[in-house]
């Protein structure tokens, strides 16, 4: 199995480093953007397998670059994560209409996203709009 190359698009500088150094110790080889409009050029570049968006980004928010992603004719489409604060249920489906694959609620416990990155390693990845990981319960 090749190294899985992951896009993390969040604009909170320590958010980000927290998380490229957590995907690198998984052994993913890890790039690293602060905006929307970045991960767009960075996913146009190719070789991406997994995208990590924050949903509230300068110059394009995580839900654009989704809806641009669902809508480009890129050879390769990534699984899609999205990484937020917003928890209202209408959010949640916004961002699976939207386009993404899964959805991390803010904050959210390390062991729950490398499980899911270990299982699109294994080519796993629940049906679109199955997954809420983080989602508080009563």
């Amino acid at each position: 199995m090749s190294t899985l190359r992951v896009l993390i698009a969040e604009d909170e500088t320590i958010s980000r480093k927290l998380l490229q150094a957590s995907l690198t110790k998984w052994g993913c080889d890890v790039v690293s953007t602060a905006d929307g409009q970045d991960a767009c050029e960075a996913l146009q570049a190719g070789g991406i397998d997994i995208c990590i968006l924050d949903w509230e980004m300068p110059r394009m928010t995580g839900v654009e670059v989704c809806q641009w992603l669902k809508s480009s004719d890129l050879d390769q489409s990534p699984y899609v994560i999205l990484l937020t604060t917003k928890n209202e249920p209408e959010d949640i489906e916004a961002g699976y209409q939207a386009g993404a694959d899964d959805y991390f609620i803010k904050p959210f416990k390390g062991d729950e996203l490398r499980s899911r990155i270990a299982a699109v390693a294994q080519g796993i990845p629940p049906v679109a709009g199955s997954a809420v990981w983080g989602q508080k319960t009563a």
